[in-house]
């Protein structure tokens, strides 16, 4: 089975990149152990000193879940699935080198978070954030939490509620992007600002990160064991399994005309 992450070097600086243009980058199963098991290694190795994570392709840094495969699930799939979510979340936040992300394109859901749990993010001017899982009748449990840290809670309450796009402008100003970059310039001031970081001495780095990911994991625990009951009391209803379904059946016919 060909990978779903490409995986290339400059130097100290390693580049991932989600490679499922075809489904906007979203995170199966498969392309999220690839990420936890490749950030594993690159954390015991020296030569590596930064990392920074973009998508392929035009449209999408990532689209978060990966619906066919959420809309497949057996019931008695959920607890390993919700096992696998846990595990790449944690191979993110556990992560003691920087991680930079280049968002090229939307970064919705599970995309919009994995920017959130990377140290400092760069924007095409084509990109946006979205959290929308109130649109698909779920709670954003785990990206509110995440918001809030980043934003304060009157502004990341707004976020989830409205579930809205963050275009990339508004993005910079209230402080998600760092930079606002050409689509063509993005991936290569990534890496430069990759190397940067990467330069600097490696105990006083790792320990800044480590302070920084211990603020940003206060209560990720239980955020995730909230999401667990907040998203099954939703499921329960059957609100966001016919939002889905209505969603599918639309882009089946957009394909099939």
């Amino acid at each position: 089975m060909a990978s779903s992450l490409s995986v290339s070097s400059n130097g100290a600086v390693r580049i991932l990149t989600l490679s499922r243009p075809e489904r906007l980058n979203a995170l199966d199963t498969a392309l999220r152990q690839e990420i936890a098991d490749r950030l594993a290694a690159f954390q015991s190795d020296d030569g590596v000193r930064a990392v920074v994570l973009t998508g392929a392709g035009e449209r999408a840094f990532c689209a978060g879940q990966d619906l066919d495969e959420s809309a497949a699930l057996r019931p008695d799939e959920g607890p390993s699935w919700m096992e696998s979510w846990r595990r790449y979340f944690d191979a993110l936040s556990r992560f003691t080198k920087p991680i930079i992300a280049a968002v090229n394109g939307v970064a919705a859901g599970a995309g919009f978070e994995t920017a959130l749990l990377s140290d400092v993010r760069l924007m095409a001017t084509t990109a946006r954030f979205i959290m929308a899982e109130v649109d698909a009748g779920l709670p954003a449990i785990i990206g509110g939490h995440l918001l809030k840290i980043h934003l304060g809670i009157s502004r990341a309450t707004e976020i989830v509620l409205t579930g809205r796009a963050i275009p990339a402008e508004e993005a910079r100003r209230i402080g998600l992007a760092r930079d606002v970059l050409p689509p063509d310039r993005l991936l290569d001031r990534a890496v430069a600002f990759a190397r940067e970081l990467g330069d600097k001495p490696p105990v006083a780095l790792r320990l800044d990160i480590e302070r920084f990911r211990a603020v940003t994991g206060r209560g990720f625990a239980a955020a995730t064991a909230a999401s667990v009951a907040y998203q099954s009391e939703a499921v329960a209803t059957g609100e966001p399994q016919k939002v889905m379904a209505a969603f599918l059946a639309r882009r089946a016919q957009r394909r099939a005309g």
